[in-house]
């Protein structure tokens, strides 16, 4: 996942009030959604997951075919 600065998200660049932020929340959480499908006991920043639950999922379809 590519790395972001500090703050990248904090109410001074985006307005926590908009359509924009809720689609990112929205996003964020269907991340998660997928990798504790892929990684079941993941917890804390998602960073740290989400590049190893694609690599699980891509294997396993690769496995299936």
């Amino acid at each position: 996942m590519k790395e972001r600065k500090k703050g990248f998200l904090s109410s001074d660049n985006i307005d926590h009030n908009s359509e924009i932020f809720d689609y990112i929340r929205e996003l964020h959480e269907y991340l998660w959604r997928f990798v504790r499908a892929e990684l079941p006991r993941s917890s804390g920043k998602l960073d740290d997951y989400i590049d190893v639950g694609i690599e699980q999922a891509e294997y396993k379809a690769f496995k299936n075919k």
